[in-house]
């Protein structure tokens, strides 16, 4: 799924849960204002925040292990060339 690329495979299927989430809360949230139910919607809207504060905690996961790879990349390429050179 295109939607989950952003995360590490090994978070995949906790992020997918946390959009399902996410839809759920914003579409209740939704038709609670549409009722003219505004604090029981501003609770759905605390919960859609705590989701996304969470995506984005996993959308970080992925980029920090993305620059940790390439960090690594960069020393064993430097590593390589030192080897060869002495």
């Amino acid at each position: 799924m295109e939607k989950l690329s952003m995360f590490l495979p090994k978070d995949q299927e906790q992020a997918d849960k946390e959009l399902d989430c996410y839809n759920y809360l914003l579409a209740n949230a939704i038709e609670l204002m549409l009722k003219g139910e505004f604090a029981k919607a501003a609770v759905y809207h605390s919960n859609i925040a705590r989701s996304l504060d969470e995506l984005d905690r996993l959308k970080r996961n992925k980029q920090t292990a993305e620059e940790a790879k390439d960090l690594l990349e960069q020393i064993n390429k430097q590593d390589a060339i030192r080897r060869h050179w002495f």
